[in-house]
């Protein structure tokens, strides 16, 4: 048996799969952000005991992100290279908006008084110029113990070409304080640029403490359903042992989007779908992603809570704009949908939870799309009364009555959502009318058709249980680790043989770190790519390496120069390329796991009801999904409801059940 259990912001979901991949239940929880640990340990102590016992547990959280943007982690202490106390101050000149005069940078996560400078240095080549001063090295362990620091974080200038320097340190805190955190920066980022690494160390030290609490209490619940394993996503959309996350907290954030993404690839794939866009859109946000030749987009670098974060991870964009995002008025009088989110608690109006703001969800419920008595299976009532009365507040402040509002709102969100996916598509050269639209969690169905309208998208895929995808996305993602390190050179300064050295010296490495975490790699594969740019140029890209075991330079410059010309559009044959970081990603495919599929049920249930579209009242059909046999063609206007999530089939559109129960929406051009 294999249990899937993601964590979001408004919902936690929970898929349970038997070893003949037959889907033996599903739920949904509202979350419960002061203790996310406390919605997992109600869903699986939901389940029947057989479900449970010996069973493998595969969980994805949000409980690193929240750490992060709640600043809630342990208290830290830095120890860095004499001149560099400021670094984490200073941060960088690039601004999300040039002319911004009230420009508030974000706080670092240590204050300076836990910093402390030492004499040390090496050149970038990793050659030491100064010995570390040990003596010195020691007292500023002994200040920080003193301080009543939780975590210390090393940041040494350079030390991502050599890293004795931190070694030398972290030895004297093992030996002076045994059971204090410590995270390295040649071990969280071993890449070059001293605020980035800088900064993702102090985030690393940040989050472990909890990050291992959370895991360690959880990993003892789990022991007691007599479950065998637990199994944690990562945010590079693949899985690794609890305890291997525990000690890698970086590598959890936004691993929920990612195991969404992870299970849209499956299901896209399965009909020959290789080229698509994720849309995943929960009570809180929207993430989407780009999809091409059945691989996720990665990056090697993202924001949180405005401070640089150094792991690759999924390339996943995210808006705010999900079923909980705030409607309201700002001060010119316009409507704004979102950023800020009623989340689970208290929730929109509808839910009857304390929430009095309006939400997409509460807009949806006046609109008509969503039934009150159904929500959730009819495991939850809404109120439609308590809707209607603050979308009427909003409408008085702009004219419209509470329905016009409510489509208002719908609109807006849905254009947030287009205008993410332009993001990931056509600002980085891809046309996004070529691709399909993949939508799923609780409230993406909904407005799927819309978005795919705003962006000329020809045919979007709304999988079985879509409310439930990145649960089930779990248990369709491969063990996966991430490795780098940076070699800064020209690429007209090596050979063949140097490049093989290169790669040769990061798989070794990587052996060794996962032979120490007992990975079991009798099947892995071992893919390479670098980060390369030109001579001068302030940023790379990320270029595959084909053929790793005879390696050609040649080759390589020619990759560069192809994925430079696609991403900025253009190349420059009279500029040095220069290859920045090497990685490799080390990946396990999982256990095959069957597609879900909806269990059809002989009854077709349908009603005719009024909704709101383009300011009319008109009448649509109301099905249930596990009513519709495959084949079956349902025209627009319609709504089709299951247990976890609602479609919206607009006017002009066309819904179909393909082989797999998904429904395939597409323009009525009949």
């Amino acid at each position: 048996m294999r249990i899937g259990v993601e964590c979001g912001g408004t919902f936690t979901d929970l898929v349970v799969l038997d070893d003949d991949g037959r889907l033996r239940s599903t739920d949904k929880v509202f979350s419960t952000p002061a203790d996310p640990s406390e919605a997992v340990r109600t869903a699986l102590h939901r389940l029947n005991s057989h479900l449970t016992n010996g069973a493998e547990i595969l969980h994805g959280s949000t409980v690193a992100t929240n750490a992060l943007i709640e600043r809630k982690g342990a208290r830290v202490g830095l120890i860095v290279t004499s001149g560099f106390k400021d670094i984490v101050f200073l941060q960088r000149q690039d601004r999300a908006q040039m002319y911004d005069l009230k420009l508030v940078k974000p706080e670092p996560l240590v204050a300076r008084a836990d910093i402390i400078e030492i004499d040390e240095r090496l050149n970038e080549t990793g050659e030491p110029l100064r010995s570390i001063d040990v003596q010195q090295a020691r007292s500023a362990v002994k200040r920080l113990i003193d301080r009543g620091v939780d975590a210390i974080a090393v940041s040494l200038l350079h030390s991502y070409a050599n890293p004795d320097h931190e070694a030398i340190v972290a030895q004297i805190v093992h030996e002076l304080a045994p059971e204090m955190t410590i995270a390295l920066s040649s071990q969280s980022a071993r890449e070059f640029r001293e605020y980035e690494r800088t900064t993702t160390t102090t985030i690393d030290a940040f989050l472990r403490p909890r990050v291992a609490n959370y895991i360690d209490r959880l990993t003892a619940d789990v022991a007691q359903l007599g479950s065998r394993a637990m199994q944690v996503m990562q945010s590079n959309g693949g899985t690794v042992p609890a305890q291997t996350a525990s000690r890698n907290p970086l590598t959890m954030l936004r691993s929920g989007p990612a195991a969404g993404v992870a299970g849209a690839i499956a299901v896209a794939g399965a009909i020959g779908e290789q080229k698509i866009v994720t849309m995943d859109m929960g009570g809180t946000s929207t993430d989407v992603a780009v999809i091409r030749n059945g691989e996720a987009d990665l990056t090697t670098e993202t924001v949180a809570d405005g401070l640089p974060v150094r792991v690759p991870m999924v390339d996943i964009v995210a808006v705010g704009a999900g079923g909980g995002s705030l409607a309201d008025v700002d001060s010119g009088g316009l409507l704004t949908v979102g950023p800020q989110s009623a989340g689970a608690d208290p929730g929109p109006v509808a839910y009857g939870r304390g929430g009095t703001q309006p939400t997409v969800t509460d807009a949806n419920l006046v609109r008509g799309l969503l039934r009150p008595e159904t929500f959730l299976g009819g495991k939850s009532q809404l109120n439609l009364t308590a809707a209607e009365q603050s979308l009427a507040q909003l409408g008085e402040q702009l004219g419209r009555t509470p329905s016009e509002v409510a489509e208002d709102i719908f609109r807006l969100a849905s254009v947030h959502m287009a205008t993410a996916i332009r993001m990931t598509t056509t600002e980085r050269g891809h046309e996004v009318s070529e691709y399909t639209l993949c939508a799923y969690g609780g409230a993406g169905a909904m407005h799927a058709a819309t978005v795919a309208d705003e962006l000329n998208i020809k045919k979007v895929i709304v999988p079985p249980y879509n409310g439930l995808a990145s649960a089930y996305g779990l248990l369709t993602a491969d063990f996966r680790r991430e490795f780098s390190t940076t070699r800064l050179t020209n690429l007209s300064r090596i050979d063949d043989n140097g490049l093989r050295s290169f790669l040769n010296d990061l798989k070794t490495e990587a052996l060794e770190q996962l032979k120490n975490e007992d990975a079991i790699l009798e099947s892995a594969t071992f893919v390479f790519t670098a980060d390369m740019r030109y001579v001068g140029q302030g940023f790379e890209v990320i270029v595959p390496i084909s053929e790793p075991d005879s390696p050609n330079v040649t080759h390589l410059a020619d990759s560069f120069s192809e994925v430079q010309e696609r991403r900025y559009g253009f190349v420059d044959s009279n500029k040095d390329i220069q290859l920045v970081t090497l990685r490799l990603t080390v990946s396990v495919p999982a256990e095959s796991t069957a597609l879900p599929r909806v269990e059809i049920m002989s009854n077709d249930d349908m009603y005719q009801q009024p909704i709101v579209e383009h300011g009319k009242s008109v009448s649509a059909q109301f099905r249930r999904r596990n009513g519709l046999s495959i084949g079956t063609t349902i025209d627009g206007p319609s709504v089709i409801e299951d247990d976890t999530s609602t479609t919206y089939v607009p006017t002009g559109w066309v819904a179909t059940v393909d082989d797999n129960t998904n429904l395939i929406l597409e323009r009525d051009h009949r």
